[in-house]
């Protein structure tokens, strides 16, 4: 049977009662001030909180997972999370995470973060989108926030901010700046020499597929911060290390350990494997024919490929798919057996195919550590699908979007094999699956948490209803998914 909802600890009921008390003095303080007809009183009652928390030995913890909790709160509306933030934010807490406001409240929230935020070392503001007539306050913070160490502000960043963060982020390990963004060469430049040129290791720039950041721009942060590692979102990695390699210096050495390229070509994947000794991560969208050959020599640990060919994948997989743990295929061009990857890459553990044209399984052995896999609108026959998923009893996640399966199969799948570990099962549409099989799946799976999406298998509305109340009657764990 599926696991019971764990009991809530008592540190989880004490911060969800804690955080419940002050959204409720802040509402029951609005309402009373607006019965008077007088506006409501926020620094009185901000002193009485904090004076509140101080006596009661709050510590800098609280302080944060109060913030995260009330910040990211569907059911507050703005004013509420904002006036927490005012409150709640103080030297003592490190990671902030501001999460989705409205365009009035940015210039506050800036405002708020500079004056109050100065212990500071993660700051997200993926949900302020900070525009130009506001950037003075994001000056400020970076300014007066010299502890931070990760920043995420994407879309957002100008060639005025990089220098900011040249200036006064000197501890500054990892940066957001992905996006549109109005980044040039001079941005870039400030960057290169700034402050946290020797602790940077993970900067996130541009946007996926596009070049709106030139090659030979980010070729200068690759030549110019030595402990980089990662360079997140942007597509073509490869084409900057070959411009450093054909016009800076033929000699050029990194320490990537992740490259994102696109239509790749022979040359500029010599140039990824000569100049990236610690390369054990790479995506490769739309990959010159024939030169998959030339990874043959990296030891890869996660390998993701979009329009190539599937022939050319599992050549390279016999020569070095024993360093293989992550293979993620999009779009690939041929047959492919998943036999021949299950002897070349033993060591799998997830394994995701996209727009394949075909899959086919016809043996007797499986991934033995294998704990994910998706198959989705890849062509694969009834009896390879089950033959596979038989074999892989060690999987926790499984996601297919059409399968044939009858109640019967899966009876007999999991009567027969033991899937101990599944927690995640998720058919898109299943035509021939009813309430039985979702039964069956909580019987056999002791781990399973979440089934779907049964609005593609043969439920009725009232078998959804029937299986949420058996659900709840056992308080089990389980979710399941029907939209």
């Amino acid at each position: 049977m599926s696991k019971k909802l764990p009991v809530r600890t008592l540190s989880e009921l004490t911060l969800a009662e804690l955080a419940g008390t002050i959204v409720g003095s802040i509402g029951t303080m609005v309402q009373t001030s607006l019965a008077f007809g007088i506006p409501p009183d926020y620094t009185l009652l901000m002193v009485e909180i904090n004076s509140y928390m101080d006596n009661m030995g709050a510590t800098s913890n609280i302080y944060e997972d109060l913030l995260r909790v009330i910040l990211c709160s569907d059911s507050l509306d703005a004013s509420m999370r904002f006036c927490c933030l005012q409150m709640l934010l103080n030297e003592g807490v490190q990671c902030l995470v501001t999460d989705i406001f409205p365009l009035a409240y940015y210039e506050r929230i800036l405002q708020v973060i500079a004056a109050q935020g100065r212990g500071l070392r993660q700051l997200n503001m993926k949900g302020v989108w900070v525009k130009e007539e506001c950037m003075c306050f994001m000056f400020e913070i970076v300014k007066r926030l010299p502890h931070l160490t990760r920043l995420t502000i994407p879309h957002i960043a100008n060639d005025n901010l990089l220098k900011h963060i040249a200036d006064y982020s000197r501890c500054m390990r990892q940066l957001d700046i992905s996006g549109e963004t109005d980044i040039t060469e001079i941005g870039i430049e400030y960057l290169c020499y700034g402050e946290c040129r020797n602790h940077l290791t993970v900067v996130d720039i541009g946007s996926l597929g596009e070049e709106n950041i030139c090659h030979t721009d980010v070729a200068l942060l690759l030549q110019n911060l030595p402990n980089l590692a990662t360079l997140k979102s942007y597509s073509f990695v490869g084409r900057s290390l070959q411009y450093i390699v054909e016009k800076k210096d033929a000699n050029f050495k990194c320490r990537l350990v992740y490259v994102h390229d696109m239509e790749t070509d022979a040359a500029t994947l010599d140039a990824i494997v000569r100049t990236c000794p610690r390369l054990e991560d790479i995506y490769l969208d739309s990959p010159e024919a024939g030169i998959l050959e030339k990874l043959c020599s990296v030891k890869l640990r996660r390998l993701k490929l979009y329009k190539f060919s599937a022939y050319e994948l599992l050549g390279l997989a016999e020569h070095n798919g024993k360093s293989l743990y992550h293979l993620t295929v999009i779009k690939g061009y041929g047959p492919l057996e998943i036999d021949r990857l299950v002897r070349s890459c033993p060591n799998l553990i997830d394994l995701d195919f996209y727009m394949m044209d075909s899959l086919t399984f016809a043996g007797d052995s499986s991934f033995t550590n294998l704990q994910g896999l998706e198959i989705l609108s890849s062509p694969i026959q009834k009896p390879s699908l089950r033959r596979f998923i038989c074999h892989t009893t060690t999987l926790r996640r499984l996601a297919v979007d059409a399968v044939t399966f009858s109640d019967e199969d899966i009876s007999s799948m999991v009567i027969e094999h033991d899937f101990y570990q599944l927690e995640d099962v998720w058919f898109t549409s299943a035509p021939y699956l009813s309430i039985a099989s979702v039964e069956i799946l909580m019987d056999r799976c002791p781990e399973l948490q979440s089934v779907g999406q049964l609005s593609g298998w043969a439920l009725t509305p009232d078998d959804v209803t029937l299986l949420r109340g058996i659900l709840k009657s056992c308080n089990s764990s389980l979710i399941i998914q029907s939209l």
